[in-house]
């Protein structure tokens, strides 16, 4: 099976069997299909990215091939999907699912974020969208108050007619991309072509206008997306400091992510963070790190590490590993009682006195050199 019949089948699969299979987004069965048709979906991405690199940072939309343009939505398949995940593991209590739930949320913004990162690269992104997500401090990771203009405060008319007036240009513009959308839709169906099969000039033009179209559709319903998923994560965030911190269980969530076999959550390798994209936009945080200045210093320091902790944890921590020396206190202790007691005892002053005056005099008498005179010349 070919990468594109792949991608059709993974495709159809979510949207007939599994979105209108009557199953309860809750429930084991449906949360089983949906894992199986992310891994799917993952493991294609990695064929197509990695393996064959339909894909390069140096090109433009009108370098890909017409079949290779579809893949570019893989990333808007995978956030919907992710957002659709739920814990159904009845050992965890409902503050782990929350967390679990906030979890699969992020994950899924950042897909959505990709996508849009991904087609404004390559100039498909229309303005108001392309402008909206470089106005992000962080592209991975956006806030609400960064996808409109937010009112300052209750009494903020102006701001909040701007919103309003910003949201009702994106639901228009959403309306046309789908009236025409259907259009070319029609257009293609009337000429009963198969994806996969060769097109004439012409043919390929309006297959190729109508994937384009797919992605401008896709990007617009990522963008009411992230919203409505910042809403519940808020939401979800504000229901967990009002719980009860007692009923949680740190290891579930870990042992939760570890068994999910599609690694949705914990395989950030999945999903593709450059620093850079082709603009120039910085799409995450960085440092940079000047490395001569560091040689520098190591060169005209010390010559060694300075200390990592303070006197007080260093002697904490050699008592706890025993290696403190103890139980010499009474016998210094001792040591200072007896030379108090020394010094209060006028006999033995007089004994020292005494004793010091005879060695003087033995030294007067005795000059020295005066004992050894045989060998003297």
């Amino acid at each position: 099976m070919s990468a594109s019949q792949e991608y059709n089948s993974i495709i159809s699969t979510y949207q007939t069997s599994l979105f209108h299979s009557g199953l309860r987004q809750d429930s084991k069965q449906f949360q089983d299909q949906l894992n199986g048709i992310i891994y799917k979906l993952i493991n294609l991405r990695n064929k197509v990215f990695n393996e064959l690199a339909l894909f390069s940072e140096n090109e433009s939309l009108d370098d890909l091939t017409t079949t290779s343009i579809k893949f570019l939505s893989i990333n808007y398949h995978l956030g919907l999907l992710g957002s659709k995940k739920q814990n159904v593991n009845k050992d965890n209590g409902l503050l782990d699912s929350n967390k679990l739930k906030i979890l699969y949320l992020q994950r899924s913004v950042q897909l959505y974020m990709q996508y849009l990162t991904m087609l404004d690269d390559y100039g498909i992104l229309d303005k108001p969208l392309s402008q909206s997500i470089q106005a992000f401090e962080d592209s991975m990771n956006p806030r609400l108050d960064e996808l409109y203009q937010q009112p300052q405060s209750a009494t903020d008319i102006n701001n909040a007619s701007v919103k309003r007036e910003q949201k009702i240009a994106i639901n228009r513009q959403t309306r046309a991309i789908e009236a025409q959308l259907k259009e070319l839709e029609i257009q293609f169906n009337q000429n009963k072509h198969e994806e996969d099969q060769d097109f004439s000039s012409n043919d390929e033009d309006l297959y190729r206008n109508l994937l384009i179209m797919k992605l401008k559709s896709y990007s617009y319903n990522s963008f009411n997306e992230i919203e409505q998923l910042l809403y519940e994560i808020e939401l979800l965030q504000n229901f967990i400091k009002m719980a009860p911190s007692d009923n949680t269980n740190p290891h579930s969530q870990r042992e939760t992510i570890s068994n999910d076999p599609t690694g949705f959550t914990d395989k950030l390798e999945n999903i593709n963070k450059p620093i850079l994209s082709k603009t120039g936009k910085v799409l995450r945080n960085f440092t940079l790190v000047d490395k001569k200045k560091q040689f520098q210093d190591k060169v005209k320091g010390y010559g060694q590490y300075g200390p990592t902790m303070s006197v007080e944890e260093f002697l904490e921590e050699e008592f706890e590993s025993g290696r403190v020396l103890q139980g010499g206190e009474d016998e210094l202790i001792q040591a200072q009682k007896t030379k108090e007691a020394n010094e209060d005892n006028y006999d033995n002053d007089d004994k020292e006195t005494y004793k010091a005056r005879e060695w003087d005099e033995f030294k007067e008498n005795n000059p020295r050199g005066s004992g050894n005179t045989m060998n003297r010349g």
